[in-house]
């Protein structure tokens, strides 16, 4: 089985577990029926998977609804705040290997 560069086990999606929630139920509204969302998209996005950098969202909170991180920009800049301090601190990175990781701070 793969790994990522931390020894997390990749699943066969290439997904490490997620560091920001550990439930099957939406990180933001707590419903069931749940899709993972990345947060870091585009070039990032793989990264993303790789270093658990993603959580579980329903259909209104990932893309329906009028806060849904696909549709609304603060939402989206709100996870991936929180996103990258749970990021710095699991792997113990300062802001700068962040960025270096991820192209840019959102702090």
């Amino acid at each position: 089985m793969a790994q990522n560069e931390y020894g997390e086990k990749l699943d066969s999606n290439g997904y490490a577990p997620s560091i920001l929630s550990k439930s099957p139920t939406c990180l933001i509204c707590g419903r069931y029926r749940t899709a993972r969302h990345e947060v870091f998209f585009g070039p990032y996005r793989d990264k993303s998977k790789r270093l658990g950098l993603w959580a579980n969202l329903c259909p209104w909170c990932h893309q329906n609804g009028v806060t849904a991180v696909h549709t609304n920009r603060e939402a989206d800049l709100r996870l991936k705040k929180w996103a990258q301090k749970k990021a710095m601190e699991y792997y113990g990175w300062p802001e700068a290997r962040f960025i270096q990781e991820f192209g840019r701070s959102y702090l």
